[in-house]
């Protein structure tokens, strides 16, 4: 019975502060991301993607790291009370998300590799200088796209590799790869493994900035800059195609089409290198978080298990 109560007050509190912190988040992102301001595109899409999966952060170090330390440690073993009728409820709630979110993932993955050996089906291999490898697909695929998460692949269509010049797809190869060094695609699964209602805002604003942050780290000359904004602008003509859920396209979609060939007309030395200046300040909250858990652990560890025994005799 011990270990049953423990099982069910820990699920039901891991339900409740990731439920609590994702309506936090989802409610109050734009504010901090306007607030923040992130010195680059790179910079605002690691914080967004932290404030994506900070509910189950979250809720992972309350779970583990004071709940379940508390109910060890402050609750006699040897009782037989049971666990309240809601606690169970939320626990099931929880197995259900939990289910539901490894249902989405397996799914995105499945399609992912289907639509992958789709495009590989009678392709040649494209030698390039670049760390991944690179498939010229002769069916319908996306312009030009990697995909995958363990072994991530990049497509080119036939269209796009005769319309682009070596230059362009030189530079357009590079932004895949930067999406590949920044596991882009991975990070798509985990939002879909980690579900939320609410967060389809926030997933396609970071979309938006990974795309700029791909574009600023294949770029690294005016030419470069040139070239990218040349092979978007092709790459727009040909179509978008039908992206697999696990790949990123070069260009998914005409809605930052523009923002993006302005950005790279007006390309500068200075604007990447600005966002190389002041990563240490996002140090801070983890380190003022830390201390502060490391000097009121004993207290936490009491008023949490007070929570708890609460929790466990709620019935109605």
């Amino acid at each position: 019975m011990f270990a049953a109560r423990c099982a069910g007050v820990s699920l039901a509190v891991f339900l409740l502060a990731s439920l609590l912190c994702s309506l936090g988040v989802f409610g109050s992102w734009r504010l901090l991301l306007k607030l923040l301001k992130p010195a680059s595109a790179r910079r605002a899409a690691d914080l967004l993607f932290a404030m994506r999966v900070s509910p189950l952060i979250v809720a992972a170090v309350i779970t583990f790291g004071i709940t379940l330390p508390s109910f060890l440690l402050l609750e006699p073993h040897g009782t037989d009370e049971a666990v309240g009728t809601v606690p169970l409820a939320l626990s099931a709630a929880f197995l259900a998300l939990l289910a539901w979110g490894v249902f989405r993932a397996v799914q995105a993955q499945r399609r992912t590799s289907q639509s992958i050996e789709q495009w590989l089906h009678g392709s040649t291999q494209i030698h390039c200088d670049i760390s991944v490898p690179v498939f010229r697909s002769n069916l319908h695929s996306p312009s030009l796209t990697v995909a995958g998460v363990c072994a991530p692949k990049v497509i080119v269509s036939e269209d796009a590799a005769a319309a682009l010049t070596p230059a362009e797809l030189r530079t357009a190869l590079r932004h895949e790869l930067a999406h590949v060094i920044r596991y882009d695609n991975l990070k798509k699964l985990i939002f879909r493994l980690a579900w939320f209602p609410g967060a389809k805002a926030l997933e396609a604003t970071w979309a938006e900035q990974t795309e700029l942050a791909a574009d600023d780290a294949a770029v690294s000359s005016v030419d470069d800059a040139l070239d990218l904004a040349s092979a978007l602008i092709k790459v727009s003509r040909l179509g978008y195609g039908s992206p697999a859920e696990l790949s990123t396209a070069l260009l998914h979609s005409s809605t930052a089409l523009t923002m993006r060939i302005r950005r790279l007309f007006t390309w500068n030395a200075v604007q990447k290198a600005k966002g190389m200046r002041g990563r240490w300040c996002y140090g801070i909250p983890a380190i003022a978080i830390v201390y502060g858990l490391v000097t009121t652990y004993g207290t936490m560890l009491s008023g949490m298990h007070d929570l708890t025994e609460w929790l466990v005799r709620w019935i109605t």
